[in-house]
């Protein structure tokens, strides 16, 4: 063999009967890591978001793009930790991870919180600047961070291939129905109807996760007209009585039922070059 010459063993190529939801909603954990999340959170929020879905009635088209948007919403997730860690002087999980308990529309439930949060292991004099630079930054530090993480996402969809509306979905994750969220303030039907799905399921999620059932229903009810589409919360409430299916979002097994939400009609599967492409996106998560 001549210097430099080396032999080359060609990867056998994917097998076609692969779903792309099955590779997915196994990286999806990934993205949990980011976002401070409990493992399993994005296959959770996926299966209440389509759920949600079957009940206002989306298309398949639709529903395909939602349960990609749903699994994938963090892919910005990592992009603004730096900016977290700085700002809080604390690490980034702890900080997103409380974030997502907190009304941070209101005053006096975001300054317990961000009282909780800056600087933790600091002095009594690191804690007070801490929370006087993120209390100056306000909602333009706010907006910023969400800016950094929804756009850096959005961008990752696009790269991935998905459709155009999981791309906005993903954009627009945290804008609220009365115009006060971010990163663009867009309010009521402004906002993608699909982003308004992720939205409210994920806050759910989180909620049933932590506090049950029975709390969670009550903050999306408390938040109905603020944060979330009316309609959308009728239909959420709509399925809070389903037992089996609650059930089934609870247990161990989650990930090994969410391939199934994702419409018959509209199976995607993977191969070569797809796989290219996600292992490029999640090198950008990382």
């Amino acid at each position: 063999m001549n210097d430099g010459q080396r032999y080359i063993f060609p990867s056998p190529p994917i097998d076609s009967s692969v779903k792309l939801s099955e590779v997915v909603s196994a990286l999806s954990y990934a993205l949990d890591i980011t976002e401070g999340q409990p493992e399993g959170h994005a296959v959770r929020t996926c299966m209440i978001g389509m759920r949600i879905g079957e009940e206002i009635g989306l298309d398949h088209q639709q529903c395909s793009a939602l349960f990609y948007a749903l699994l994938l919403k963090d892919l910005g997730c990592s992009s603004n930790a730096a900016k977290v860690c700085y700002l809080f002087g604390a690490d980034d999980q702890m900080v997103k991870h409380g974030f997502k308990f907190t009304d941070w529309q209101s005053t006096l439930k975001s300054v317990p919180y961000i009282l909780r949060s800056v600087a933790p292991r600091g002095t009594v004099s690191d804690r007070i600047r801490r929370f006087i630079a993120v209390a100056v930054s306000g909602s333009r530090g706010a907006r910023e961070l969400v800016q950094i993480r929804c756009e850096r996402g959005a961008l990752i969809a696009r790269d991935l291939g998905l459709p155009d509306d999981a791309v906005q979905a993903i954009r627009n994750l945290d804008e609220h129905w009365n115009g006060k969220g971010h990163p663009d303030g867009l309010r009521r039907t402004e906002i993608p109807l699909l982003a308004r799905i992720l939205s409210i399921a994920q806050t759910a999620e989180v909620f049933v996760m932590r506090y049950g059932l029975v709390a969670a229903r009550r903050v999306v009810r408390d938040r109905r007209r603020t944060w979330f589409d009316p309609d959308l919360v009728t239909a959420f409430e709509s399925i809070c009585d389903d037992t089996a299916f609650w059930m089934t979002v609870l247990s161990d097994d989650v990930q090994s039922h969410v391939a199934r939400c994702e419409p018959s009609e509209l199976v995607l599967r993977v191969d070569d070059p797809m796989i290219d492409r996600i292992c490029r996106a999640f090198a950008q998560v990382v």
